[in-house]
């Protein structure tokens, strides 16, 4: 093999060997979420502004479902209060998974009735492998006087670059539709309620 064929090769390699270094060398955990991946999901809610905000808190999700069962995303059981009664910024309970995994929810921003901001730490389920943590952000606005739009924006803070493409894929074959489920539960539901029992006429 002649000097130019090993110096092609041995180049190669050298590129090779960064690309697959810059794949996993870690991302900063200072990094700004508005450099997470993210997924953004939005619906109409037929009920005003302030009623959507009183009744987020009385939403039963056990069960909504169904027989659908999420790859990578177990079954939430239980949550038991970790600082405070998670009702203010600061706040944060523990959520038990049916696979006997756990992570830490705080409330990180609660401004009624337009924002509500979560964040997801110390988490044991696989996703841990792909990112630091990850963050919830709900926001209300009034469409008219009795309809709400609701926006949930989740982010997630990857660990590194090929991070980013496991994270994309959980999105698309599970995140994505749990989302869907959760806020078409949370349409059915307030708007059942803001009929059966309005805050505001």
């Amino acid at each position: 093999m002649n000097r130019k064929k090993k110096n092609i090769i041995y180049a190669s390699l050298v590129v090779i060997a960064a690309i697959i270094l810059l794949c996993f060398f870690p991302v900063s955990q200072n990094l700004g979420s508005e450099k997470w991946v993210k997924i953004t999901i939005s619906d109409t809610i037929n009920a005003p502004l302030a009623d959507t905000w009183a009744l987020a808190g009385d939403l039963d999700f056990k069960g909504v479902a169904g027989d659908r069962k999420y790859d990578n995303l177990p079954e939430i059981t239980r949550t038991r209060p970790f600082v405070g009664n998670f009702s203010k910024a600061g706040d944060s309970r523990i959520v038990y998974f049916s696979t006997g995994d756990t992570l830490v929810e705080s409330i990180r921003v609660i401004q009624g009735p337009c924002k509500f901001e979560y964040e997801l730490t110390k988490p044991s389920l696989p996703l841990k492998w792909f990112v630091y943590k990850a963050r919830g952000a709900f926001e209300y606005s009034a469409l008219g006087k009795d309809k709400t739009i609701v926006k949930w924006t989740y982010f997630f803070h990857q660990k590194n670059l090929i991070s980013r493409f496991f994270i994309q894929k959980y999105i698309d074959n599970t995140h994505k539709a749990w989302m869907g489920d959760m806020l078409y539960a949370t349409k059915t539901q307030t708007e059942k309620a803001y009929v059966s029992n309005p805050v505001k006429k």
